[in-house]
């Protein structure tokens, strides 16, 4: 079976999913654009059966607001973890994988929501590596 490593940023928190992926989801609301940072989240959802922690539980802390939204974060290095708010799924950060999917984005979600910038402009530049 397919096991599958992730972590924060500063590695303290870290977890381990069983079996393969679906695909990439991406949700461009505006609680998630402003948690990201970014213009959406990109997230795996995951059975709960098949996720465990490996490390870490005394590194994070979560914020809710009183909307119900909540984000929980590395307390270390402030990086966004899986959230387990449903009693059914994980929704695993995509960009926390430490190890490579094999799998794209095939879901976006609350598209009409998405940032006026969250698109190429025609002349659209691309680097391997960091731009100089």
């Amino acid at each position: 079976m397919t096991v599958r490593a992730g972590s924060c940023l500063c590695g303290a928190r870290a977890y381990e999913i069983e079996g393969e992926i679906d695909a990439v989801w991406v949700c461009h609301c505006s609680r998630c654009r402003k948690a990201s940072g970014s213009s959406g989240n990109s997230i795996l959802i995951v059975p709960r059966d098949r996720f465990r922690w490996v490390r870490g539980e005394d590194h994070e802390v979560t914020f809710a607001l009183p909307s119900g939204y909540s984000i929980t974060r590395c307390r270390t290095c402030g990086a966004p973890l899986p959230a387990e708010t449903d009693e059914t799924n994980i929704y695993v950060t995509a960009g926390s994988l430490d190890t490579p999917l094999g799998r794209g984005v095939r879901t976006h979600l609350f598209c009409a929501s998405r940032a006026d910038w969250d698109r190429d402009e025609p002349d659209v530049r691309y680097f391997d590596e960091r731009s100089r």
